[in-house]
């Protein structure tokens, strides 16, 4: 319940300020992106379109929205005990500075992964120069879908496994850390334009992926009961981007 109160509250506050941008005419930089990501075993694909407003005085900064596709894929690997409350013993913002509580962490083996996610983002940018630009982009809310996928669950002591199946967790929310929920993506990225059209994009990426089994198969020590397991895959990540306010201007 409260992750739905927090999405609501979330959802509400980037619909009023894409309403009070509109009230105020602002320079706006919009582009369609590709990027593809590699980690350890695993890697994505994703797809996006981002619509900023430009601040200051010479209009570097940007801020703003947009949507942003994923897929994600991978092969023999450990997702561990997602929820904040097991793995800090904590939920509130202090967890995002807390150690693991090792007895309660959990693992599931899938020998393969994937899992399909669109999510709304929020961006910022600054335009260093005409040709080099910096941004962050971070995936705040949306879904996930893929195909159901069996693995083995392990507990603590990884005595002998359990299989299991399990879907990528269908509810995708930023709160805080590990309070995360599903399946969320982030990117921070140097773009160079290469003309008034494309550009090329060299990033870090860092990726939530979560999968929810079919049953909770976890029972920590404390008696917790779980049937959520994560993946967190740090890589590079590079793409091109392509500026969407020229194509508008040629169409004019």
């Amino acid at each position: 319940m409260k992750q739905i109160f927090l999405a609501s509250v979330l959802t509400v506050i980037l619909f009023s300020t894409v309403h009070a941008q509109r009230k105020q005419v602002r320079p706006v930089d919009h582009f369609a992106e590709f990027t593809g990501a590699i980690g350890s075993s695993q890697g994505s694909g994703s797809l996006a379109y981002v619509h900023n407003w430009k601040y200051g005085k010479h209009k570097r900064l940007e801020l703003g929205l947009g949507a942003k596709f994923t897929s994600y894929f991978g092969s023999n690997l450990y997702f561990t005990t997602a929820p904040a409350k097991l793995t800090s013993g904590k939920t509130d913002p202090t967890v995002l500075f807390s150690d693991d509580i090792e007895e309660n962490i959990d693992s599931v083996l899938f020998p393969k992964a994937q899992s399909n996610f669109l999510n709304i983002t929020l961006n910022l940018g600054y335009n260093l120069s005409k040709k080099f630009y910096v941004g962050f982009t971070i995936d705040a809310i949306g879904f996930s879908f893929g195909k159901k996928q069996s693995g083995t669950y392990y507990g603590n002591n990884f005595a002998t496994g359990v299989p299991v199946t399990a879907k990528p967790t269908p509810f995708n929310v930023l709160l805080i850390s590990d309070n995360d929920r599903g399946s969320l993506n982030s990117e921070l990225f140097v773009r160079y334009k290469w003309n008034d059209s494309w550009g090329v994009k060299l990033g870090f990426q860092f990726l939530f992926m979560e999968y929810t089994t079919n049953g909770e198969v976890q029972t920590t020590p404390g008696g917790d009961k779980n049937d959520r397991f994560r993946k967190k895959m740090p890589g590079v990540g590079i793409g091109v981007t392509y500026n969407l306010s020229n194509l508008k201007k040629t169409k004019n």
